[in-house]
C-alpha cells in the first residue's frame, strides 16, 4: 500500500469504534474521508466522527462509494450483503482492511500491540494514560472511547504507537486475524480464551493463530505476558523471544501483585518487581482481580519503556478508563446503574465478581444480552455458571449481529433454562422496553443494575436512570 498515491478514502462500516478512530486519524493526516454505515451510528463512534467533522451516509447504497483512491471495508461487510462492497469490486477500486491501513500509517513507528481475548481495551487505555502521566505521550488507536482522553485515538510527534491486536479476521477477502498485520516490537498478551465461534473451530485453531502472531515479533522484540493464564503459558513454552511475566499467582514472575484488598470501591495492593527492591503501593479505581492484571501489564510495559513509575501509579486512583467497561452511568433514587461490554462468559463472570467486591452487601441485577447465536450456543454451559455473583438475572433475546437463529437452534429460553440450574432468580424478558419496565417496577434503593451488552441495548442504562 503506497499512501503517497492516495488522497481520498471511503470507509464502509465507519460506525465501528475502531473504524471511527482510524477514519479520524487519516483525516488528521490530511486525507479526504467519506464513510457509511447502517441507519444509525451510536456513541462513542458518533461522537468521534462529529468531533472530527467527518460526515457519513446513513444506510448502505452503491452511490455512496463515489470514486475514491482506496476503500476500507469493515470485517463484517460482504459483497453479497452490502451493495457498496459489491460496487467496489465491480469498479475495481482498491480496497483493504483497517488493519492493513493502520499498519501502513505507522510502518516506521515502534509498535506496541495489546492482544488477548479479554482486557485489550482497558490495558491499552492504562498504558496510554500512564505514559501521559509519565510525560511520555504516544500515538494510539484504541477500540473504546477512553474517558480520560475523551477520544479513542491520539496523534503526536512520538515515534511509538499503541493499538489493540484483535484476533478476529480482517475482512471478507482476508481471513487472517487482524493482529497478524501489525508486527509488534512490544507484544502484550493478557490472556487466551476460546471465542469467535463463527471463525475459530476450537481452542487449538485459536492457539495456532496466536503462535503465528508470536512469530511476527522480531528477535529483538519483547513479549509481556500474563503468567496466570494457562493458555498463555502453554503458548510461550520454548519461545525464543525475551518474555516479561506478570501475575498474581506463581513464583516465575517479573512483576507481581500482592496483598490485594478490595474495599469501598477501590483496589489496594502492592506491586513488586521481583528480584529487585522496587515495590509500589497501588490504589486503583478499577475493581476485580482481572483489572489488577491489566494494571500489572501496563506497569511492566511502562517500566520496559524506561518510565519513572511514581506519577503513573499515583494517578491510577483517578483513572476512569474506557467507556462501557464497568462504567458508572449514574445513581437514581438510590439505584446504581453500570454499563459494561461483557459478552463472553469469562468476562461476564469477572465483571460480576468485580461488582460483588465493590458492592458486597447490595442486591445486584445482571441484565445480559447474549451476543450472537454461535457464541451463545458454544458457551451455554459456561454462561450457566457465570452469574453466581448476581442476585437477579434478566436475559432478553439474543443479539444476532450478522447471524440467523435458524442456523444455530439456540435462543434465550434455552439459555435461561441452563442458568436456572445454578441460579434461583433468572428471567427471560424479551424486548428492551419490557426489561426497562420490569426494572423500574422492581428495583429499590441500594440496588445495583449491571447492563452487559454489545449493541445499543445498553441504552437501557440511561433510560433506567431517567424513569426510575
Amino acid at each position: 500500500m503506497d499512501l503517497n498515491k492516495i488522497k481520498t478514502i471511503h470507509f464502509v462500516g465507519i460506525g465501528g469504534v475502531a473504524m471511527s478512530a482510524v477514519a479520524a486519524v487519516v483525516k488528521q493526516r490530511g486525507f479526504t474521508v467519506t464513510g457509511s454505515d447502517a441507519e444509525n451510528i451510536y456513541p462513542p463512534a458518533s461522537i468521534v466522527l462529529k468531533q472530527n467533522r467527518i460526515e457519513y451516509f446513513s444506510g448502505y447504497d452503491k452511490k455512496n462509494v463515489g470514486d475514491p483512491d482506496l476503500v476500507i471495508i469493515s470485517a463484517g461487510e460482504t459483497p453479497e450483503k452490502n451493495p457498496e462492497v459489491a460496487e467496489v469490486l465491480k469498479k475495481g477500486i482498491n480496497y483493504a482492511s483497517f488493519a492493513e491501513l493502520i499498519y501502513n500509517l505507522f510502518i516506521n513507528h515502534q509498535r506496541i500491540i495489546v492482544s488477548g481475548t479479554h482486557g485489550k481495551t482497558t490495558t491499552s487505555s492504562l498504558i496510554a494514560y500512564g505514559l501521559r502521566a509519565a510525560s511520555k505521550p504516544i500515538n494510539f488507536i484504541i477500540g473504546g472511547y477512553v474517558q480520560d482522553f475523551k477520544t479513542n485515538f491520539q496523534l503526536n510527534n512520538s515515534d511509538t504507537v499503541l493499538f489493540e491486536g484483535d484476533e478476529y479476521y480482517s475482512s471478507f477477502s482476508d481471513k487472517r486475524p487482524k493482529f497478524l498485520h501489525y508486527h509488534p516490537d512490544i507484544l502484550i498478551l493478557t490472556n487466551i480464551d476460546m471465542d469467535h465461534f463463527d471463525y475459530y473451530k476450537n481452542i487449538n485453531d485459536l492457539m495456532d493463530k496466536f503462535k503465528k502472531l508470536i512469530k511476527t515479533v522480531p528477535p529483538e522484540g519483547i513479549i509481556i505476558a500474563c503468567h496466570d493464564n494457562l493458555n498463555v503459558k502453554k503458548l510461550l513454552k520454548d519461545v525464543d523471544r525475551k518474555i516479561i511475566w506478570y501475575g498474581i499467582k506463581g513464583n516465575s514472575l517479573d512483576w507481581k501483585a500482592e496483598k490485594i484488598i478490595q474495599k469501598n470501591g477501590m483496589s489496594n495492593y502492592i506491586v513488586r518487581k521481583v528480584g529487585t527492591a522496587e515495590k509500589y503501593d497501588v490504589n486503583s479505581s478499577l475493581a476485580g482481580d482481572h483489572n489488577v492484571l491489566n494494571v500489572l501489564a501496563s506497569i511492566a510495559a511502562m517500566d520496559y519503556l524506561k518510565c519513572d513509575l511514581s506519577n503513573p501509579i499515583k494517578m491510577l486512583s483517578e483513572f476512569k478508563g474506557p467507556s462501557r467497561r464497568f462504567e458508572l452511568k449514574g445513581v437514581a433514587r438510590g439505584v446504581t446503574v453500570i454499563d459494561d461490554y461483557a459478552h463472553h462468559p469469562t468476562a461476564v463472570k469477572v465483571t460480576l465478581q468485580a461488582a460483588r467486591s465493590k458492592y458486597p452487601n447490595q442486591k445486584i441485577w445482571a441484565v445480559f444480552e447474549p451476543h450472537t447465536f454461535s457464541r451463545t450456543k458454544a458457551t451455554v454451559g459456561e454462561l450457566a455458571d457465570a452469574f453466581v455473583d448476581a442476585d437477579a438475572v434478566i436475559i432478553p433475546d439474543i443479539y444476532p449481529a450478522r447471524e440467523k437463529e435458524g442456523d444455530f437452534k439456540i435462543n434465550s429460553r434455552v439459555l435461561v433454562d441452563e442458568i436456572s440450574k445454578n441460579h434461583q432468580n433468572v428471567s427471560y424478558i424479551p424486548g428492551r422496553e419490557n426489561v426497562l419496565s420490569h426494572l423500574v417496577s422492581n428495583c429499590k434503593a441500594g440496588d445495583v443494575v449491571l447492563i452487559m451488552a454489545v449493541g445499543d441495548f445498553n441504552k437501557i442504562a440511561l433510560e433506567l436512570i431517567k424513569k426510575i
